[in-house]
């Protein structure tokens, strides 16, 4: 394997460079699409990325992250300009990995095996990118086996989603379905099968977890769909307490997740 040491080593300076111009467009959703990479900033989620065993196509070290070990198929030194060219920040991390996105085809209701992990948690049309990251880091943490991704929803793959993760999101297999191929997979689920909402009459702490368990959580402002909701073998709800009418999307999938993960050990 080549290192920073060892693999061909270029320098870009220019912010005009051509493939400066390449790599900024994967800030947004239609350079993504296009070129079906994305872009990780920092050493610690580039550090999860080769631990997970993902490899860059490219890594860019800028003057700080000189003497990194983190390893590439190709290594820029570039300028503090140039990274913040790409990332649209102005005090930029040192170092940057651009990766292929998974292949489609690894990421379908075929390729969900729910006997692989007693925790799942399933997202209905997440809109931020943010609370999907947390999403996503909350899954990893109790050792989920995927999230899956309903309708309509933001890119995982976002600079502000994959930033959000925190290097989960190399840990953490991305599954993305349709509203029918998601209440079909509900249909057929072996385990307990959770919908959260606001109204349900059971509380979320006393509900067993059967698993292989199944968390579905909808979004903030619009809860789950009835159709999903109906899907679910148990609505649970999480007490509100205070005067806040709900909970961060992220900090419902964690303490949904979290219940789970306590009702199985």
């Amino acid at each position: 394997m080549n290192s920073a040491s060892n693999a061909p080593l270029d320098h870009i300076e220019s912010v005009s460079n051509p493939l400066v111009k390449e790599l900024r467009e994967l800030r947004t959703p239609k350079g993504r699409k296009e070129q079906r990479r994305f872009i990780a900033e920092g050493e610690r989620t580039l550090v999860e990325a080769a631990r997970a065993g993902w490899r860059a196509s490219i890594l860019l070290i800028g003057p700080e992250g000189e003497g990194t070990k983190l390893t590439a198929e190709r290594v820029i030194r570039v300028s503090n300009d140039v990274l913040a060219k790409v990332t649209g920040r102005e005090n930029p991390q040192p170092l940057l990995g651009v990766f292929a996105e998974p292949a489609v085809g690894t990421q379908g209701v075929q390729q969900i095996d729910p006997s692989a992990a007693t925790r799942w948690l399933m997202l209905e049309g997440p809109r931020d990118p943010g609370n999907l990251g947390s999403c996503i880091r909350s899954a990893d943490a109790v050792a989920a086996g995927g999230v899956i991704l309903v309708g309509e929803t933001c890119d995982p793959y976002s600079v502000e989603c994959v930033r959000a993760t925190m290097g989960s999101i190399f840990a953490v297999p991305i599954f993305r379905l349709s509203d029918a191929e998601a209440r079909e997979l509900l249909a057929r689920w072996p385990g307990e099968s959770v919908a959260t909402a606001g109204d349900a009459p059971s509380d979320y702490a006393a509900v067993a977890y059967r698993a292989p368990a199944i968390i579905v959580v909808g979004t903030e402002a619009e809860g789950l769909s009835p159709a999903l909701r109906a899907a679910c073998r148990v609505a649970v709800s999480i007490p509100m307490l205070g005067r806040a009418e709900s909970l961060n999307l992220g900090v419902a999938a964690a303490i949904t997740l979290y219940a789970a993960e306590r009702a199985q050990r």
